[in-house]
């Protein structure tokens, strides 16, 4: 006698296809530099004006943004900043100008190199105005920036920046007044 038996196996193979009710704007990717995409920015940080004349205060500010893209590749930024001051010549001797502590408004543009992706390095400008503890005339100041920011998840951001910049007006002897600024912080994207 003679008999054949025959064996067959098939291979389980995942599920191709994902339920209705899950679609793929309900899994928001982490990604930077969307159009339309506004985010608001939280952050802490030093700054410092230099002069060749006054030792000035370092100052300690807590600063809230506004961004939005306008394309992938570039936001517009504009908020409010707060400062208190440590060190410096006689506080008392100093107390309007460029480096006392103040409420300061800004407005920007930054340019994002890598659009759409998890992390970015970015570049711009913004014009910083003190609008408490003004000097007459003040012009304000003009600040250009470099940073990074990088997507923890679909509606968080962390970023690091640095910039440098001048007064648009003269210090009280003349100079040029520079500043140093160095800000991290986080974004929430709504």
């Amino acid at each position: 006698m003679f008999s054949i038996v025959v064996i067959t196996t098939t291979s389980a193979l995942a599920q191709t296809s994902t339920p209705d009710d899950v679609t793929t704007e309900d899994i928001e990717p982490r990604r930077i530099g969307e159009a339309g995409t506004m985010t608001i920015g939280v952050s802490g940080y030093v700054d410092r004006f230099f002069s060749s004349e006054h030792a000035l205060p370092t100052n300690y500010t807590a600063q809230v943004d506004v961004a939005r893209f306008i394309t992938g590749r570039i936001a517009v930024r504009g908020g409010l900043s707060g400062t208190g001051s440590v060190g410096g010549d006689d506080p008392e001797e100093r107390p309007v100008g460029a480096g006392a502590p103040a409420l300061h408004a800004l407005i920007g543009a930054h340019y994002y190199f890598s659009p759409r992706s998890m992390l970015s390095l970015y570049t711009g400008a913004d014009y910083w105005a003190q609008l408490t503890q003004r000097q007459s005339p003040d012009s304000g100041s003009l600040l250009g920036a470099v940073g990074v920011e990088g997507a923890i998840s679909s509606r968080a951001r962390v970023y690091v920046e640095g910039g440098y910049g001048a007064a648009l007006t003269k210090g009280e002897d003349g100079e040029t007044l520079s500043r140093y600024v160095g800000r991290i912080g986080f974004r929430f994207k709504f």
